[in-house]
């Protein structure tokens, strides 16, 4: 799964997305800054008894914003069916993606 946006006005603040449905890796890249939400290395990655992971981070550029990105996993077999992420700016919700 791998999605962007761009969020704010001038100047705009880049947000991407990436998630490796193989290895769980996921990394979210702000205005070029990548950071590792999931490492492959880390059991937690793989197994995890919760449904919903919930990342927020705190964006100023010039605006200050509050991203918040989750994704949810199937009950069933959850490395094999596609997860839902929803993406959310100040409470709302901008961006819906279902995938693997």
């Amino acid at each position: 799964m791998q999605f962007s946006i761009d969020i704010g006005c001038e100047p705009k603040t880049a947000v991407e997305f990436k998630r490796n449905w193989f290895t769980g890796r996921t990394t979210i890249t702000i205005d070029g800054n990548e950071k590792t939400l999931k490492d492959p290395y880390s059991l937690s990655t793989h197994i995890d008894l919760e449904f919903t992971k919930r990342w927020e981070f705190s964006l100023e550029n010039p605006e200050a914003f509050k991203l918040v990105v989750e994704q949810i996993r199937p009950v069933l077999f959850g490395g094999f069916q596609p997860h839902q992420y929803n993406v959310y700016v100040d409470d709302s919700l901008v961006l819906e993606k279902c995938g693997y």
